[in-house]
């Protein structure tokens, strides 16, 4: 009978645990973009976890998208910090769930995962961990091997999701104010997950929290998963690659190397194909730009590059974009033509491509005028411009012909007051420059030639959908 008793007792109080956490205790936060496309998917997204929440407890849950806050830099995740602990902190809100738009919810598995974590009082945040296995570029090789023996420094899957404690906000933000905290990195943004979490952890003299290990925030769809990262699919059909002008950066050094990587890869499947260089060469074909090759930056080769690309595209019928490569770029035409399916091109102002940061997390290295930085297009991964948006970022101006490019266009759009969309599916590195789970969905471009060499990286990654284009072709004829 006391045996009974006791049972009872306990299993009253695990159903009032659980009962004392409930979707009251969460915010969800959409890391969302202005543009048609992605506004649609993020509203898809709140009205399906309002519906779920509903079904569960019969009320409507909290969703902000970031459109909501209109502060600069909200994809680093840092400047949200502020606006959602002066609403929040207080309040019956504990946790702070930070999505993705395509990131699928499973609200009742995602309530018992955050719930368990609220338990357990040294869980600050959660989410699907990524780890380097060695130094990269794209985390600017810093590498902490003082955490190796404990399966390395980890960082969450932004596209699965990740939820954070309000007293892990709020502390953040005061040893950041305190300067207890600081970046590791320079002014810029590149990663934002494996920033953040470098900002979280601290220099390792007196460590923040590293990640808590959640496998419910999954990288695939599974039955015990709360979320997982949802593939992109076109809108509709691909567009048809022959309304697509690309134009190649190159220069007379590379005319037989890396340009005949791009003539016997990714350029062959194309009918819109020029290479603009310092050197004309009807073979190639390339043209002389009329602007002296600089070492880097190449500001000045951009915009003219910009310009001449525009004209011609005016003078073929149908052209709707303009896609600017690097000579080691490796693309995949097919995807290209598939995500390039969501977005408007010719008369609208469009530009697509990976997202990079310059001063988006403080005031001293904002432009004049400002009280931030800018986002930029970062140009290695490639760079979609509708026609309208490269006649108008074809004007902008360089202070120096070596100036960096795909920097000055970044700035000159926030001037113009344009809208730069990022996609994950461009890579502004190369394959392995990126944790595995980071590449599960099929990926638009990479970026630079090293082993393995390009033409083995173009048949891994992007040949077999490209054989589409000419299976199309056929169709048509």
């Amino acid at each position: 009978m006391i045996a009974r008793v006791t049972l009872s007792v306990l299993i009253l109080a695990f159903v009032q645990i659980v009962l004392s956490f409930d979707f009251r205790n969460i915010v969800f936060t959409i890391i969302s973009q202005p543009d048609p496309y992605h506004s649609s998917v993020s509203k898809k997204l709140k009205e399906d976890i309002e519906n779920q929440v509903m079904e569960i407890e019969n009320h409507r849950p909290v969703i902000h998208t970031t459109q909501d806050f209109s502060i600069p830099g909200d994809w680093t995740i840092f400047p949200l910090l502020r606006p959602l602990v002066s609403r929040y902190k207080g309040s019956d809100v504990r946790w702070i769930v930070f999505i993705e738009p395509h990131t699928a919810v499973r609200c009742g598995r995602l309530l018992e995962s955050i719930a368990n974590a609220d338990r357990q009082q040294d869980t600050m945040w959660i989410g699907y961990p990524l780890t380097d296995e060695e130094p990269r570029v794209i985390h600017h090789f810093h590498f902490y091997e003082n955490l190796e023996e404990d399966g390395g420094f980890v960082y969450p899957n932004f596209a699965s999701g990740f939820a954070m404690r309000i007293e892990l906000m709020d502390m953040l933000l005061k040893q950041v104010e305190r300067g207890e905290r600081k970046r590791n990195s320079d002014a810029f943004s590149i990663d934002p997950s494996y920033e953040l979490a470098q900002l979280i952890y601290g220099d390792g003299d007196h460590p923040g929290p590293l990640l808590s290990a959640d496998l419910s925030f999954c990288i695939v769809s599974g039955d015990q998963c709360a979320t997982y990262p949802r593939q992109f699919y076109s809108c509709g059909s691909a567009i048809p690659e022959e309304s697509i002008f690309f134009a190649v950066k190159t220069w007379t050094g590379f005319h037989a190397s890396r340009t005949a990587v791009v003539k016997k890869t990714w350029g062959k499947r194309v009918s819109h194909l020029l290479f603009y260089s310092d050197k004309a060469d009807p073979l190639l074909p390339s043209i002389n730009v009329g602007v002296p090759n600089t070492k880097s930056g190449h500001c000045a080769k951009t915009m003219a590059i910009l310009k001449d690309a525009v004209r011609r595209a005016r003078n073929l019928p149908g052209v709707n974009w303009i896609f600017l490569a690097d000579d080691d770029t490796t693309l995949g035409v097919q995807r290209l033509c598939e995500v390039l399916s969501c977005f408007r091109g010719g008369s609208d102002v469009t530009v697509v491509g990976e997202r990079y940061g310059y001063g988006v997390w403080n005031k001293e290295t904002g432009l004049r005028g400002y009280d931030h930085g800018y986002d930029y297009i970062t140009g290695g991964g490639g760079t979609a411009f509708s026609v309208a948006a490269a006649d108008a970022l074809s004007k902008c101006r360089c202070t120096k012909s070596n100036d960096p490019d795909d920097m000055t266009i970044g700035a000159c759009a926030l001037h113009r007051n344009i809208t730069l969309t990022h996609s994950s599916l461009f890579h502004q590195a190369r394959p392995q420059d990126y944790p595995r789970e980071a590449l599960v969905d099929r990926p638009v471009s990479f970026h630079r030639h090293s082993s393995p060499d390009p033409f083995r990286v173009y048949t891994t990654w992007f040949y077999h959908d490209d054989l589409a284009l000419k299976r199309r072709k056929r169709e048509e004829l």
